[in-house]
């Protein structure tokens, strides 16, 4: 099998039939956010891709800004232009801005439309949320006090003000404004944990350490909890009280929990300012992923070790983990905006930097989100994450070439990390190159990696490559490592399908990976398909229609639907599906065999049961 199967040609062996290329730009870097160690590993090893599938970190912006605005959610780098001479055509071109995600550009025209319109209160809250989520914390905190004189609550309305007086050092006028905050239901933890800390700044200590707890009561988890970061911060407070040995005890036992990356971090560079470097050492062994370099990590918390961190950076952490830790409960507040926030007051919070250009990735913002990248160094705790996540932009950008000189570089600096090398294969692969993504899957696994994932991918390669019995052996290897990977049971289970082997194993194989993915039009596709290889166009008829309902705009799945109205009977319908398939088609030996269909119908030895000999 070298790239088609019956005629219809896939794409480089990879979404088309469910393979391994569930890769988004913005969730490659962020997969260390909720995992730790091995157990993110496994997680990656079912995923088919270094990158995952991360959830988008994007909260809810948009719904918060105009929730009719957005049902559907084009991603654009610029905005189609309007005649913008009006306040009239300023609100229409920052609705249109809005549309597309382009938060500076929606946030500049609600502001010229202000112009025009400056007591109109709908006005004044847009104006004010584009203008936070955008990054203009000043202008943003003086939308807000307009809205306040006018007795207007708003939800985050008081945030920005809070921030300036945070990076400004002003403490008295920090607790009066996260009073504010607290009037929101939604936000009581988020004023909790400033107020916590400016009472530590002003030499309240214990008063702080219970803030702190009694914010932490009401961010209580039913199957989780207190969150982790709530004792990380509480140890945090007493290590700047002075109060190392209280400090050393609050933290016993939390780097054996299940942490994440952004609670791991500020963990072990505590330990290494206490001088535990083999605890230090053992959370960046134990609590990271493979995407961190770990001996920069290393090196960086050895140039941190002398120095506490400012009040505000441990504010601008605590946020950033609290809006983590609230998307993943209930999703009730919006991450953009504590980015946004936490950056404000500490513009070198790298971490929060790197999800916030996921977050402007995934609105389909590249060169916002690249900015922010580049402002991460090289060689520091997050450098190699920041390169990755370049890489990924890049190659959502569809400029495959600059991802993989970006992956290249990374990898000269780590070369003895394996992921890198399964990584690098994947964007080989996605670009066709299917030789050297099996050399660099081949390199991962000489370096001792030993995932589905890679077993997967690499199977894909050398299916490519027309190395078909290398290729059986590590999808079948995949399976075992992972039995319930729908992407390698329906690959393989169509190729063997598609050839007329193993048949009854690949349909069991298929209605695994449907039942895994049963919204998958390519999945449930291949599930109708091997019916009709075994004969049965009946049943098969069913599960194409599904299909072609899932993916209606997909050649390959509505030329199938033809085929199988054609061993009906069916032959008006068919013609027309191939019709449509043809029409959908940009593959001329697709295009081929179409219009053969549609001059002399359905060949003989295309018809169901014809390779049915080759079946267990």
């Amino acid at each position: 099998m070298t790239g088609q199967i019956n005629g219809h040609t896939r794409i480089n062996g990879q979404a088309r039939r469910g393979s391994a290329t569930i890769m988004m730009a913005g969730a490659l870097a962020m997969l260390f956010l909720s995992g730790c160690g091995a157990t993110q590993e496994s997680r990656l090893a079912a995923s088919g891709s270094p990158a995952g599938s991360a959830t988008s970190a994007s909260g809810t912006v948009v719904a918060q800004l105009d929730e009719t605005s957005l049902s559907s959610t084009p991603s654009s780098e610029s905005v189609p232009p309007h005649d913008t001479a009006t306040t009239a055509g300023h609100y229409l071109a920052a609705r249109q801005a809005l549309y597309f995600n382009d938060m500076a550009q929606s946030a500049d025209f609600f502001l010229r439309t202000l112009e025009g319109e400056a007591d109109d209160v709908a006005l004044i809250q847009q104006a004010f949320l584009t203008q936070y989520y955008y990054g203009d914390i000043e202008r943003a905190a003086a939308l807000g006090r307009q809205l306040e004189s006018l007795n207007i609550v708003v939800p985050l309305a008081g945030e920005p003000a809070t921030a300036l007086a945070l990076r400004n050092g002003d403490w008295p006028a920090t607790q009066v404004l996260a009073d504010r905050i607290a009037e929101d239901n939604a936000a009581m933890v988020m004023a909790g944990l400033i107020q916590a800390w400016s009472l530590v700044a002003v030499g309240q200590g214990d008063a702080g350490i219970s803030r702190l707890l009694e914010a932490g009561r009401l961010a209580i988890d039913a199957d989780r909890g207190m969150p982790a970061y709530f004792r990380l911060h509480a140890a945090l407070m007493a290590e700047r009280l002075g109060l190392d040995a209280e400090a050393r005890q609050r933290v016993i036992g939390l780097h054996e929990g299940a942490i994440p990356a952004h609670v791991a971090l500020p963990l072990a560079a505590f330990h290494a300012r206490q001088g535990q470097w083999d605890l230090a050492e053992d959370l960046v062994e134990m609590r990271l992923s493979s995407q961190f370099n770990m001996a920069e990590v290393m090196g960086g918390l050895r140039r941190q070790a002398n120095a506490l961190p400012t009040i505000q950076e441990h504010i601008a952490d605590a946020v950033v983990a609290m809006a983590l830790e609230e998307r993943a409960g209930n999703g009730a507040q919006s991450l953009s905006a504590r980015l946004r926030f936490s950056l404000f007051i500490n513009p070198g919070n790298h971490f929060a930097r790197l999800l916030l250009a996921q977050n402007l990735t995934d609105y389909g913002q590249y060169d916002a989100a690249l900015d922010n990248l580049g402002k991460v160094p090289d060689g520091g705790i997050y450098g190699q994450l920041a390169r990755l996540s370049e890489a990924s932009v890049f190659e959502e950008q569809g400029d495959i070439d600059s991802a993989i000189d970006r992956m290249q570089l990374v990898v000269a600096r780590d070369p003895s990390n394996s992921y890198l090398f399964h990584r690098m294969g994947d964007s080989y692969r996605r670009d066709s190159r299917f030789a050297e993504s099996r050399d660099s899957y081949m390199k991962a696994m000489a370096l001792g990696r030993d995932t589905g994932g890679l077993h997967r991918s690499l199977g894909v390669s050398l299916e490519r490559l027309g190395e078909s019995e290398a290729a059986e052996t590590h999808l079948i290897r995949a399976i075992e490592i992972d039995p319930g990977d729908a992407y390698a049971l329906n690959y393989l289970g169509y190729w063997w399908a598609d050839e007329g082997r193993n048949l009854d194993q690949a349909i069991a194989m298929i209605e695994r990976a449907v039942s895994q993915r049963p919204t998958s039009g390519f999945f449930v596709d291949s599930l109708g398909w091997v019916h009709f290889k075994l004969g049965d166009a009946a049943r098969a008829v069913g599960y194409l229609e599904r299909a072609t309902e899932l993916e209606p705009s997909d050649p390959e799945i509505t030329g199938h639907l033809g085929d199988a109205y054609w061993a009906l009977g069916r032959y008006d319908e068919a013609r027309y599906k191939w019709k449509l398939a043809l029409s959908l088609s940009t593959d001329e030996e697709e295009q081929t065999m179409l219009r053969g269909r549609l001059e002399s119908g359905l060949a003989p030895e295309d018809m169901p049961g014809h390779n049915s000999s080759g079946a267990d």
